[in-house]
């Protein structure tokens, strides 16, 4: 972590648990730590479950015809020789 390799401090305002720069014993780094690790797996859990569902969205509208991304630009007729200039 970035309070272990680097020696940096968190602070969260609405968590006061959380300040590494406060409890910096071993049981008030334990506790950061702890907590620090559940809230990165719930993180990790929730952006994976988004991914999911931005995926299953993605694929219900493709199967009701939706299509993604801009329209074909339409080229000159004389694009070829426009081209080669």
């Amino acid at each position: 972590m970035i309070t272990q390799k680097k020696g940096a401090d968190i602070k969260v305002i609405d968590m006061p648990l959380l300040d590494t720069a406060y409890h910096k014993d071993l049981f008030g780094t334990f506790i950061s730590d702890l907590v620090l690790q559940i809230l990165s797996l719930f993180s990790q859990v929730e952006w994976e479950n988004i991914k999911q569902r931005q995926a299953e969205g993605i694929a219900a509208a493709k199967a009701r015809g939706v299509h993604f991304g801009r329209k074909p630009l339409q080229f000159p007729d004389n694009f070829d020789e426009i081209y080669k200039k």
